[in-house]
């Protein structure tokens, strides 16, 4: 599909008429109740008030309902139905504010509900929990706001859900609470103050934000609001906006006053099904600050493949090519190609005529769990294949590309390399701007170095917890990860001084090298800067707090954490390892470094604000243990430390035998997915007795041995044959170039293709 009749035909359907809205909303209508006969007169003040407001600044039609003190229920159940009735129309919005006495129907028996009382002692009442069920069969969304006593109630019902789907709820207190009378302190009150700033700064006011600023601190609202929201159908709160009109005067008013270019990224070859995809997505509940949006270009990762095998050297002045590429490697990738190719054709097939690649039921036969004879079963499942296959064929042309011997040392080379818009679309810039500062380091090692200057007291990080959060001057909200060290007492202060030189240098490169912003399968966050505090006998890496996340947990707590309402499931703990791996894949491919570090205390994941699980799809990996380049020198720093020596190789224990070797990472990757696969630690094989005087090979040979009898029966054969490839460090591979290629390729085969049909499990 030519790219241009592509942007053509995804313009053409983004042509709706929807655009000349100005508003989420049709129209926008407010009911403000209060008591006919209510012990306090403010709460009809303050009706009026909240109303003039819609009315005036936001241009919405009020009306004003007073319950009666006869017939009290079956009058407000009238005039609610009637309210429903008059704005039917699902792109309408209705808002209903209450202000009055709430009842806490405590009595025996009771369950707690919502009930609205005229006085605060006797009175009529109304039972307001069998009225508002009706709210969720209006076709309009309904936003309801609360101003009584134990207004939460409201949330609460006999039936399963209180708050229907086209409902959203802000409550001025929780259940059992009582809220301020009226006056400058009521909840009505701050909130015509909290709509009327948002207004004035932002042009709308989102409900769920302005639930957030009443509850916040600083506000000096004295009870704590309670928000629910039931919206669904890609709204999550409602946003008020002014009504400004009719969509034609909409039209011809104001039209482009700024533009914004956004790049969206696809995993996937682009097909009919994937761009109906998009523009069903583009046009779903588009912010009404959107004047229009148009598709400038099209990039398929596909082509971009295609146009390198065959040399179409449109806007490339200097790069790497596929004629560079040894024959072995070009022959690797070509085949790459030719699989993908035919993995397009197959899979269009499937979609095309779905009855010829069903299996009969009684055919399915029971498979070792490395053979992938899944049937491709509709248009989700043929995207999926689609990711893999070109993930697969994108990883194969990154390797192969880095593994020219002049991107692994000559300096005007990778200049070259990272200023081609064919290595970029390629996804090759990243890793190869790593590649850069890894043999290229900066002149200063103070580029990067800062003073420690903390403005909340910083956790005390554990034993196997290196990585905190803190509140850093100039800064913010950072993580810090610890790296501590110890100062050989026989040594003389000048080979001290050296020894802390070098692990400055190292500590340098180090941050230096995870400053590079990189694709999310990197699984790294940005190092900032770094820090040295000899008074500790430590460094910091200081790396951004992503937004959007308010926690994170070691996969080491993660294990150890009692319960199971927190775990992963078995298909995300093969995609957890197999993202573990792509990293440390990526890590050796680009920096050509060792890792030294692989260890479930030294691997993370983030929670998003406001969930309750962590993203297990997400791992970021952490642990550089003063990392080096491949070749490099070993600091040869000697740990005695059971909990430490257990992922580590037994030439790499204590004061090590051997320099660290890519090999060495694969050993320690080998015991994560033990760890991951048993989910236990490694060190529960281990009991107090056995640990005195063990020595490291007898350590191995107990881990290798538990791994052989116990990971098949839990994770399947393929798991344990390549927890075993690992942990015996056999690749089949003898010799090697001098970025370990073919290690790479062997480890790619060997190991993380064979997580592939263990993470479509779920």
């Amino acid at each position: 599909m030519e790219a241009e009749a592509l942007r053509h035909r995804l313009n053409s359907a983004l042509e709706f008429e929807d655009w000349a809205l100005h508003n989420d909303y049709k129209s926008i209508s407010v009911l403000a109740i209060y008591w006919e006969d209510g012990d306090m007169p403010g709460f009809k003040e303050e009706a009026y008030s909240i109303g003039t407001l819609f009315a005036t600044a936001f241009h919405y039609h009020v009306d004003y309902y007073a319950i009666p003190s006869e017939d009290s229920h079956m009058e407000l159940d009238r005039r609610i139905n009637s309210f429903i009735s008059e704005h039917r129309d699902s792109n309408n919005l209705l808002i209903i504010h209450y202000g009055g006495h709430g009842d806490p129907d405590d009595e025996t028996a009771r369950e707690k509900l919502a009930v609205w009382a005229a006085l605060s002692q006797g009175g009529p009442t109304v039972d307001w929990s069998i009225i508002q069920p009706k709210l969720g069969h209006a076709r309009a969304e309904v936003l309801l706001l609360l101003d009584c006593c134990f207004a939460a109630q409201a949330a609460r019902n006999n039936q399963n859900r209180a708050i229907a789907s086209n409902v959203e709820l802000l409550a001025a207190c929780a259940m059992g609470c009582k809220s301020p009378p009226p006056g400058p302190h009521s909840f009505t009150s701050h909130l015509i103050q909290e709509l009327r700033d948002s207004l004035a700064a932002n042009g709308s006011a989102k409900i769920s934000d302005v639930a957030l600023s009443l509850a916040h601190r600083g506000n000096k609202y004295r009870e704590t609001p309670i928000h629910f929201s039931g919206l669904g159908h890609g709204r999550s709160t409602v946003s008020l906006e002014p009504l400004r009109g009719s969509p034609t005067d909409i039209g011809r008013g104001k039209g482009e006053t700024a533009w914004l270019t956004l790049r969206v990224s696809l995993r996937d070859v682009l097909s009919d099904g994937l761009i109906s995809d998009i523009i069903q997505w583009l046009k779903a509940r588009p912010t009404r600050k959107v004047a229009k949006m148009t598709v400038e270009s099209v990039v398929q990762a596909t082509d971009d493949v295609r146009q390198f095998i065959h040399e179409d050297a449109r806007g490339r002045v200097a790069g790497p090519t596929f004629q560079q590429l040894p024959t072995p490697a070009k022959v690797e990738v070509l085949t790459a190609w030719n699989d993908f190719r035919s993995l397009i054709t197959a899979l269009a097939t499937q979609l095309r005529f779905p009855s010829l690649t069903e299996l009969p039921r009684d055919s399915a036969r029971e498979t070792d769990s490395d053979q992938d004879y899944e049937v491709t079963a509709g248009p989700l499942a043929t995207l999926r294949e689609m990711e893999k296959g070109l993930l697969t064929l994108q990883t194969t042309v990154q390797r192969n590309v880095m593994a020219l011997p002049d991107l692994n040392g000559k300096r005007k080379s990778l200049l070259e390399a990272i200023e081609d818009p064919a290595m970029q679309s390629l996804g090759l810039t990243p890793l190869l701007d790593r590649r850069l500062k890894a043999l290229f380091p900066s002149d200063s090692i103070a580029s990067m170095r800062m003073e420690h200057n903390v403005v909340v007291a910083q956790e005390s990080p554990g034993a196997l917890q290196s990585l905190v959060h803190e509140e850093l001057r100039d800064l913010g909200s950072v993580l810090v990860e610890y790296k501590t060290y110890e100062k050989p007492e026989t040594q003389s202060p000048h080979v001290q001084r050296k020894q802390i030189e070098r692990m400055e240098e190292r500590i340098s490169n180090l941050a230096e090298l995870l400053q590079t912003q990189g694709p999310s399968d990197l699984h790294t966050l940005k190092c900032i800067q770094w820090f040295h505090e000899p008074e500790n006998t430590r460094f910091g890496l200081v790396f951004d707090y992503p937004a959007g996340f308010a926690g994170l947990i070691s996969l080491r707590d993660l294990i150890n954490r009692p319960g199971t309402d927190q775990r992963p499931t078995l298909a995300q703990r093969f995609l957890m390892v197999k993202n573990v791996g792509d990293a440390l894949l990526k890590w050796h491919m680009s920096a050509n470094w060792v890792h030294q570090g692989i260890a479930s205390h030294n691997i993370y994941f983030l929670k998003p604000r406001g969930q309750v699980s962590f993203d297990f799809s997400s791992p970021y990996l952490f642990g550089y243990e003063f990392s080096r380049p491949s070749d490099g020198i070993s600091l040869g720093i000697c740990v005695e430390d059971f909990e430490h020596n257990v992922y580590r190789h037994p030439t790499r224990q204590g004061l090590p035998s051997e320099y660290q070797k890519k090999k060495h990472d694969l050993y320690s990757f080998g015991i994560m997915m033990f760890e991951v696969g048993m989910w236990s630690l490694v060190g529960s094989l281990f009991n107090a007795e056995m640990r005195k005087d063990l020595a490291p090979s007898k350590m191995m040979k107990i881990i290798k041995l538990n791994a052989h009898e116990r990971l098949g029966y839990r994770m399947g054969a393929a798991y344990q044959r390549a927890t075993s490839s690992c942990l015996d460090m056999k690749f089949g591979v003898e010799l090697d170039d001098a970025v370990d290629t073919r290690l790479a390729k062997a480890f790619e085969d060997m190991v993380l293709k064979k997580m592939e049909p263990g993470t479509r499990l779920d």
